[in-house]
């Protein structure tokens, strides 16, 4: 694996780290980067439940080698928009004093083209799910760690001019650890951050994530989230090397109850 590229999982923990640490005086709250809980919610006896639709604006940047070839990747969400088939992203949390559950399902279709003189495309089907368990330590309802899996499963077909070259299904099933905290800015406001790692050889060689969301409280039971999101694989699986990573804006709706 190349040097920057097994640098930047460790970036995104300093980052995250820092931060979670360090909150600049801001209240805190126990909203985050994935669905939250109001706080005035946080200390209840019974769950609480959050349920986000959103959506991922993302561009995927990187590349896929299989055998001798290798088709890079650097797509604009404008360029995924052309060539997306169907997308559906959605987000649940539930919490219960302390302890919490998180999970998180994606599923996107895209056709990409290569320019290049052997006129390739390639098809790709991702599925990525994942389910955390987590735990807010007492004295800090602004912050959440997190344990947990996220399973990829990616389809992918190779074509040059027209012809199969190779189809394969590759899925990794990685253990994940993190964190993520929140800040209330106002009475309806708020910033919240999450990042994680995980991976480490077990199936993936790494995978790391990283969320910077502020969030918009219509009501009591209503929210708008919006912020930037940076999810990479790196991938060995047979001859297929994968290294890519989806980044762009994310634009949902909290739905409390």
């Amino acid at each position: 694996m190349p040097r920057r590229e097994r640098v930047i999982p460790w970036v995104v923990v300093l980052a995250a780290g820092l931060l979670l640490a360090n909150p600049c005086g801001a209240q805190s709250s126990p909203t985050e980067a994935d669905p939250g809980v109001p706080a005035e919610d946080s200390g209840a006896s019974e769950w609480r439940f959050v349920l986000r639709p959103y959506m991922y604006l993302s561009g995927l940047s990187g590349s896929i080698t299989a055998g001798p070839i290798t088709f890079p990747i650097n797509s604009s969400f404008g360029d995924i928009f052309d060539n997306l088939r169907i997308g559906g992203f959605l987000g649940f949390t539930a919490e219960k004093g302390q302890w919490g559950i998180y999970s998180d399902f994606q599923y996107i279709s895209l056709i990409g083209e290569s320019e290049s003189r052997f006129e390739m495309e390639l098809e790709l089907e991702n599925v990525i799910g994942e389910v955390d368990a987590t735990f807010r330590p007492g004295g800090d309802t602004g912050l959440k760690f997190l344990a947990g899996v996220r399973v990829y499963s990616i389809d992918q077909t190779l074509r040059i001019r027209g012809e199969p070259l190779f189809k394969a299904n590759t899925t990794v099933i990685d253990p994940v650890v993190g964190a993520h905290g929140s800040w209330a800015l106002s009475n309806r406001w708020h910033f919240d951050m999450r990042g994680d790692v995980g991976g480490f050889g077990v199936s993936s060689e790494a995978t790391y994530q990283l969320a910077l969301y502020f969030r918009w409280d219509v009501s009591r039971s209503v929210g708008i989230p919006f912020g930037y999101r940076i999810l990479g694989y790196q991938i060995k699986d047979d001859d297929v090397w994968m290294n890519t990573r989806m980044s762009g804006l994310v634009l949902g709706l909290d739905f409390r109850f």
